[in-house]
């Protein structure tokens, strides 16, 4: 006997399997999509449980160095890396979920409406065969540190300028509080420095770097569109 080709089961799928073929697709980039989501809220936990343990015990004493500060931000910028990374794999899972919410089930709840690209079938049948990032790594840095990131550091900055100030006695002079921040033998002035010119470079980026495409997947928001969906309903 004959072995089936597999191309004369494609080419024979009926509109009811291709359907089910979709559906149990759909399911799987969504569980997909939502492990991805799920190792970057993991990675966000780690991160705060870190900051609050440093500053707890920076804080709990005057005499606690200064530095478990500066290092909780290098901590930080290690996860904010990590995350970013794994924010690319879950970006891609998502856009394909994207796809088919967009061109399938809306067009199938909805079939007066033109599906948003006509194209859509090869496009993800293409990105089936040779997988790949939708976004640059750069990209998904900026978003972390835009949505998350820049908040830790932010944070973090301005407790350590408050255990300069505070500790081991309070002080209003600015120039003290610079010396205060040495570490070992390495001047304050350059320690408080390179911290300063290290924060103003995220928040540069944080708020000159343009969003991604991506932000047109996501859930908008406005009291318009809220009291027209009210209505509809």
């Amino acid at each position: 006997m004959k072995d089936p080709d597999p191309e004369d089961f494609v080419e024979g799928l009926s509109m009811s399997d291709f359907s089910n073929m979709i559906v149990h697709m759909y399911r799987g980039e969504v569980q997909r999509a939502n492990v991805w989501r799920q190792r970057l809220d993991r990675t966000t936990n780690w991160t705060i449980l870190i900051l609050s343990g440093l500053i707890t015990w920076t804080y709990t004493g005057p005499d606690r160095p200064h530095e478990l500060l500066l290092f909780g931000m290098v901590f930080i910028t290690i996860l904010w890396c990590i995350e970013s990374r794994r924010f690319l794999s879950f970006n891609a899972y998502d856009s394909r979920v994207r796809v088919l919410e967009k061109n399938f089930i809306a067009k199938s709840i909805n079939p007066d409406k033109d599906v948003t690209s006509r194209q859509w079938l090869n496009t993800l049948a293409e990105d089936l065969r040779t997988p790949h990032y939708k976004i640059f790594y750069w990209k998904a840095l900026s978003h972390r540190l835009r949505r998350i990131y820049i908040w830790l550091f932010s944070v973090t900055m301005l407790l350590w300028f408050g255990k300069l100030f505070m500790h081991p006695t309070p002080t209003g002079d600015f120039t003290t509080m610079i010396l205060r921040s040495h570490i070992g033998g390495i001047p304050g002035a350059m320690i408080f420095s390179i911290a300063v010119s290290y924060y103003i470079v995220l928040l540069f980026i944080a708020v000159t770097t343009p969003q991604f495409e991506g932000k047109k997947y996501m859930v908008r928001k406005g009291k318009e569109e809220i009291e027209e969906w009210e209505e509809k309903m």
